[in-house]
């Protein structure tokens, strides 16, 4: 009996404490679900209130600039030369990006957590930096996963981090960025900040890691390009067929050819030209704006704003700077540039033996079939020509300028200066900044025309260099009219005979880098790996004169082995073709011209130096060359940079005399 009531009772204890137990956990569950809907709510009240502040911070502005007090510290990037903005203040407004970024202030923190602006770290605020982070943040995830799921608005800890990285960037700027006003005069220029500390060689690596990870990025082929005459441009002198996906473009309209076959320069050069102008004006209407094309602008797109709050005043563009050309004479241009490209690829059937598909330039009733014949056509009716290399700064088409309190515009010189590879003894190395060179050729006469305002001769300037779009061939020279991208010549002018021969060259290169780059399917057709618009120039420079000026040389050593290979066999097979019985003459006259320039190529491939990898044996004509294409120092550390080159160079004088010559 004991036990039977000893069991009853022990049931009637469980039952109590489970039935409690589970109260226990339903009650502890249930104020854990409203700590949870508590803390939730307190969450998206404390995310509504940080992100209300920073749409206020960023609503009213974060920086100002300032252009009248001097501050303690200043930025150095970039830094113009003196004597430069001296010699155009009267027609320029010029600053360096240092001197911009050293005007711009943060506004006082004046909330709850006190100003910051006692502190010695000058005028950048920590907390401004966190504002700026927190909203980058919110940008890149979107507006609600960046407010709501992550803890960086309304968190406490991770508010902290935040806040501490904004601290460690302050810390590293004022310690390594910032400059003391009063040290400037004595500031070394080799530490601009805008210097990257890349080797020629460490930049080019990368170009070759691309060419190995990477097929090609080209649709069409850069021997299609050239055998179209032009690339980069929308629309184009070129008429598809509607066999050919492009076709459709046009909506299988009837449009007028503007480049025949064969084009008659008396009836079709004038006509194509109109016609590419009501292409322009007729795709102008299409996009369902109104036709603006003037042939006799030289204006440039409109600035717009990088970004208001923390780069205030700071426009992509180039404020009211003009182009060297009206909109006419860049159509000009471009045609001529279509012409000789389009019988540079003659080359190509030539080798294949293909004559009867020859694209043909008629002039005076001579037909052209090769470039050069072109341009002796040109001389023959009147026309001057200048052939030339030149180089020029290039920045890839990336201009900055500030809109100032009058509304005009102080341009921003820029440039990307890398390491040249080469140290002085101190260990001081010399940057240079990226160059664009090509082979220039100017045309003056009938074809070009007079200003009938000025009575002076209209403009006609052509280049042959490697393109980024990837073709090598001719393009338009047409540029901002601006005094820091001055053209430099980097040799003396070519008489006509070199000014031939170095435009029957450019057809023939053109070929051979545009079908290695289309067979080895290399991206953007082969530029950077082949080389870049410098060496396109200097294969032709020094197989013309024996050497070149033109500074830096990128190609790298397996593709120039490639060039130089694919050249030889290039002069085999122009020699196979022999023409027909009406035109074995001529035919064999110009084969035998091409297959000996193809010649001299292939050995300016054996024998031109390589700028990729420094050595005493070539640091001389390294110093030569970078001297002939940095004769104007628009920026500070390009004049320094030339004396760490020319120093270097007479120290290598002096031990070359020491050293045995028997080695």
């Amino acid at each position: 009996m004991r036990v039977l009531i000893g069991l009853a009772m022990s049931s009637r204890f469980d039952r109590s404490f489970y039935q409690g137990l589970g109260w226990g956990l339903g009650l502890a569950v249930a104020l854990e679900a409203i700590s949870g809907l508590v803390f939730y709510v307190g969450y998206n009240v404390a995310i509504k209130i940080r992100k209300k502040k920073i749409e206020e911070k960023l609503a009213g502005g974060l920086v100002y600039r300032d252009t009248v007090s001097k501050p303690d510290k200043i930025i150095k990037a970039l830094e113009l030369h003196p004597s430069f903005v001296k010699a155009h203040a009267a027609s320029w407004q010029l600053c360096s990006m240092g001197e911009y970024l050293t005007t711009l202030r943060f506004y006082p923190d004046d909330d709850e957590h006190g100003s910051n602006t006692d502190s010695p770290k000058a005028n950048i605020l920590e907390k401004e930096l966190y504002v700026v982070i927190a909203t980058m943040m919110m940008k890149a995830l979107g507006e609600n996963m960046g407010a709501k799921f992550l803890p960086v608005l309304g968190m406490k800890p991770a508010e902290s981090m935040f806040e501490t990285i904004s601290s460690k960037i302050v810390s590293y700027i004022v310690a390594n960025v910032l400059t003391e006003a009063s040290a400037s005069n004595s500031w070394d220029p080799t530490e601009d900040m805008a210097a990257m500390p890349l080797n020629v060689s460490e930049l080019m690596s990368f170009v070759n890691i691309n060419q190995k990870l990477n097929d090609g990025n080209m649709e069409v082929s850069p021997l299609e390009w050239m055998e179209r005459g032009e690339i980069g441009y929308n629309p184009t002198f070129h008429t598809p067929t509607p066999s050919t996906p492009e076709g459709g473009v046009l909506n299988h309209e009837r449009v007028r050819v503007l480049v025949p076959n064969p084009f008659v320069v008396e009836d079709h050069f004038e006509a194509a030209i109109r016609g590419m102008e009501e292409r322009i004006r007729s795709s102008q209407r299409k996009e369902g704006g109104e036709a603006k094309y003037d042939p006799e602008d030289r204006s440039n797109a409109e600035p717009v704003p990088i970004n208001r709050v923390i780069l205030l005043d700071l426009y992509l563009g180039w404020g009211d700077a003009k182009v060297t050309h009206t909109k006419r004479e860049c159509l000009r241009n471009r045609l001529f540039a279509i012409l000789l490209t389009k019988l540079s690829y003659n080359y190509q059937r030539l080798k294949r033996d293909q004559d009867d598909d020859y694209f043909i330039v008629r002039m005076n009733g001579v037909d052209c079939t090769f470039p050069d014949e072109f341009i002796q056509g040109l001389c023959n009716s009147g026309h001057s020509i200048e052939v030339c290399p030149r180089s020029t700064i290039t920045s890839f088409g990336m201009a900055v300028c500030v809109k100032e309190a009058d509304r005009s515009w102080t341009n921003i010189p820029m440039a990307f200066f890398f390491r040249t590879g080469y140290e002085s003894r101190c260990q001081r190395p010399a940057y240079y900044p990226a160059l664009h060179g090509g082979i220039d050729l100017n045309i003056k006469g009938p074809l070009v025309g007079v200003d009938e305002n000025t009575g002076l001769s209209r403009k006609c300037d052509i280049q042959f260099y490697m393109s980024l779009e990837g073709m090598c061939g001719w393009h338009s020279n047409h540029n901002i009219d601006v005094p820091w991208l001055e053209a430099v010549s980097t040799t003396t002018v070519y008489n006509q005979e070199e000014a031939l021969t170095a435009v029957r060259m450019g057809g023939i290169l053109a070929c051979a880098l545009n079908q290695i780059g289309a067979e080895m399917d290399l991206p953007f057709g082969g530029y950077g790996v082949l080389g870049v618009c410098n060496d396109s120039a200097a294969f032709i420079d020094f197989a013309v004169r024996g050497k070149t000026n033109m500074y830096p040389l990128l190609s790298t050593g397996r593709f120039m082995m490639h060039i130089a290979t694919f050249l030889g066999g290039f002069h085999d097979g122009l020699l196979l073709h022999h023409g027909d019985d009406k035109t074995e003459a001529t035919q064999n006259t110009s084969t035998k011209a091409a297959a000996a320039d193809t010649l001299r190529l292939a050995s300016a491939a054996c024998n031109m130096n390589s700028d990729i990898h420094c050595s005493p044996k070539q640091m001389i004509g390294a110093a030569r060359r970078y001297a002939s294409n940095y004769s104007t120092a628009y920026f500070q550390i390009s004049e320094d940079s030339n004396k760490v080159m020319k120093e270097i160079a007479e120290q290598y004088v002096v031990l070359k005399s020491k050293l045995p010559t028997d080695i």
